[in-house]
């Protein structure tokens, strides 16, 4: 009884909201202990119908999770040997490197994306964050090489959509990467609700340099919680939990509006959001100049 109250708190059908109906449609209830005592059989008994709905919500979640897993353009869709529409730059044994949707804010973007299905970056395994963390390494000697600095980001602000999570590289100039912190502190102050639980924003970057180092992002928030992370540095930035979903701007419009302003990208650049397409003309010329980054040449050269 316990597991399944965990299981269902708050939703239609659940324990707690079958007995808030009950106590709602007895008309002498009394708040009393003898009360209950004397009609506990009464208040315990389980409405059929509220079984019925229960089971119907968790086949319909059921079926509206694989519809989404059908049409996920970064799955690899191994029951129809299809790999995933947006295109595979780098390939490791978890995770994998592509290019983000078009319109670009910087030029020379990336994307780096687990392989199987996580609704956020917290979801990840220990093997899957080395991965994710080799990929960012390379990333930011590339674009250093360029002269150009790096903002990695992940928007897992709307876990009821069940979206493959991913982390987004944006590169920006170099004089820019001092300032971002700020840009980005600022925005996710006036964010959300004026009035909040939790705190508006969690530095993991500080948190890092107090001795967690790596582990700093990954003790910080719970993966249950809806959240926006960016990393200005490999082991952290800052983190705010989301308090609305339904007022987050959608999208990665949080991010795209805060890093488009600071490369002084149009606004129709901005508020664009594209989708993948399997044939991308700037694939060539990014793998031209990854190769000599890229770090899964050693799985594939060994």
């Amino acid at each position: 009884m316990v597991r399944e109250e965990r299981r269902t708190r708050g939703q239609a059908g659940g324990e707690g909201l079958r007995l808030a109906e009950r106590i709602a449609k007895d008309g002498k209830f009394d708040n009393d202990l003898e009360y209950m005592d004397e009609n506990a059989e009464k208040l315990a008994r389980r409405v059929q119908k509220s079984e019925l709905n229960l089971k119907n919500a968790a086949v319909n979640e059921f079926q509206k999770i694989n519809k989404i897993l059908d049409n996920c353009q970064l799955c690899h869709h191994e029951d129809r040997n299809l790999p995933p529409v947006a295109p595979i730059i780098s390939l490791g044994t978890r995770v994998y490197l592509t290019l983000p949707t078009e319109p670009e804010l910087s030029e020379g973007g990336a994307v780096i994306v687990p392989i199987q299905h996580r609704t956020n970056l917290l979801e990840c395994d220990d093997d899957e964050w080395e991965e994710i963390r080799n990929f960012m390494k390379c990333l930011t000697r590339l674009y250093h090489e360029q002269g150009r600095e790096v903002v990695f980001y992940e928007n897992a602000a709307a876990p009821q959509r069940h979206m493959h999570a991913a982390m987004q590289a944006v590169p920006i100039p170099y004089d820019l990467g001092d300032t971002a912190p700020a840009f980005f502190k600022e925005a996710m102050l006036s964010a959300d609700e004026e009035w909040s639980q939790h705190k508006k924003i969690i530095d993991t970057g500080a948190r890092a340099r107090d001795g967690l180092g790596k582990l700093a992002f990954r003790r910080s928030i719970a993966k249950e919680m809806p959240y926006f992370h960016v990393w200005f540095t490999l082991d952290g930035g800052l983190g705010h939990v989301v308090e609305d979903s339904n007022r987050w701007p959608r999208g990665d419009l949080f991010a795209r509006e805060i890093l488009g302003g600071m490369v002084d990208a149009e606004p129709d650049v901005i508020k664009k959001q594209g989708r993948w397409h399997r044939s991308d003309g700037r694939a060539d010329g990014f793998k031209k100049r990854w190769r000599k980054f890229d770090w899964t040449r050693v799985l594939s050269d060994g």
